[in-house]
């Protein structure tokens, strides 16, 4: 008698290999809590992703809070512990960007880009994770704090084509700034800065 297969039942690398990267990072996260199967095949997904872009999570979970605040609000108000709408965001980009990147343990990322109008993970997480996927070649970080130790950790990827940032440092560093971006560009890397002129 044969079996109709179902999702469940295909191997794990056909699952992570041809149908997970046809899906986004929210239905990802879906997808994972839907079984104990699904869970091993998206972390197994996710651990060897190569592609990561934290863009569409952020817009979602902003839209979705944008729903939702006044019911958290409320739930908050009568827990006697309210929240602003700032840490509600940064907490749950906090938990998608840990679940996204398996709790900082991915190694083979070749592009990233985190764009978010809130912080989803704090400097010395993602220096940890810039400077453990060595073969990275893009990298985008908007409205991020620059300090001199994360642009010494970007410096020192040796693969790295294109490098975008939006610099959010006061300005006694700029100079600095423009010492390290021509070093990175005399590498042969891409640079585009957002809100500020940057190297040519």
């Amino acid at each position: 008698m044969s079996h109709t297969p179902t999702l469940t039942s295909l191997p794990l690398e056909v699952t992570s290999c041809s149908i997970l990267p046809l899906l986004d990072h929210v239905s990802l996260a879906k997808l994972g809590q839907s079984s104990t199967t699904m869970r091993t095949a998206v972390s197994f997904y996710l651990q060897t992703n190569k592609n990561l872009d934290m863009t569409a999570v952020t817009r979602w979970i902003e839209n979705e809070e944008t729903r939702d605040v006044d019911r958290i609000f409320m739930e908050e108000i009568l827990n006697d512990s309210i929240r602003s709408r700032e840490y509600v965001y940064c907490d749950r980009k906090q938990v998608a960007f840990k679940f996204l990147t398996r709790n900082v343990t991915v190694t083979h990322l070749k592009k990233l880009t985190m764009t978010s109008s809130w912080p989803m993970a704090n400097l010395n997480t993602v220096k940890k994770l810039i400077k453990q996927n060595k073969d990275m070649e893009e990298l985008s970080i908007v409205n991020m704090k620059l300090t001199n130790s994360l642009l010494d950790v970007i410096s020192e990827l040796p693969k790295l084509k294109y490098l975008k940032l939006s610099p959010n440092l006061r300005e006694n560093k700029v100079n600095h700034l423009f010492d390290i971006l021509m070093e990175i560009k005399k590498k042969g890397c891409e640079l585009r800065c957002c809100e500020m002129c940057c190297v040519e």
